[in-house]
């Protein structure tokens, strides 16, 4: 069951771009937009976001703060995976701008792996869980195991 099917596999590649045109738009009314109303998302320094409401309003503050310069670039990876009938797991590496910390801490560009997981909800494809991780550079060059 691990195969998706090629024409749900570009409609969760096309909520995908659109996930992050919305991103460098700063627009995250369409942002949310691709999620369902229960998603939760956990960002990248574990801040847990339960239903798309709390993820609307985390990322807009965000966005109108140390976000406001920052740009999501092309995916490097954009992998697959068919867990169950209407369920696909999206695993997506990516690089993105740096930013500036509310304490004036700036953070490099950086690497970053996503978990996603898509269900199709009503013929539509829509985020129902996201789970965000930095790449450390150094860790990854000892990683016993190559992928």
């Amino acid at each position: 069951m691990n195969q998706v099917a090629e024409k749900d596999a570009a409609e969760i590649r096309a909520a995908i771009s659109g996930m992050d045109r919305a991103w460098n738009a700063h627009d995250m009314k369409a942002y949310v937009s691709y999620m369902t109303e229960d998603a939760d998302w956990v960002n990248v320094v574990g801040m847990w976001w339960k239903g798309r409401d709390q993820v609307y309003r985390a990322h807009e503050a965000y966005h109108r703060t140390i976000f406001k310069h920052r740009q999501l670039h092309e995916p490097e990876t954009v992998s697959l995976r068919s867990i169950a009938s209407d369920v696909v797991i999206a695993t997506i590496v990516q690089t993105a701008d740096g930013f500036t910390t509310p304490d004036g801490h700036v953070e490099p560009p950086g690497r970053a792996v996503l978990t996603e997981v898509f269900v199709r909800r009503e013929g539509e494809w829509l985020l129902a869980e996201g789970h965000n991780t930095t790449i450390v550079e150094a860790a990854q060059r000892s990683n016993p195991v190559k992928n």
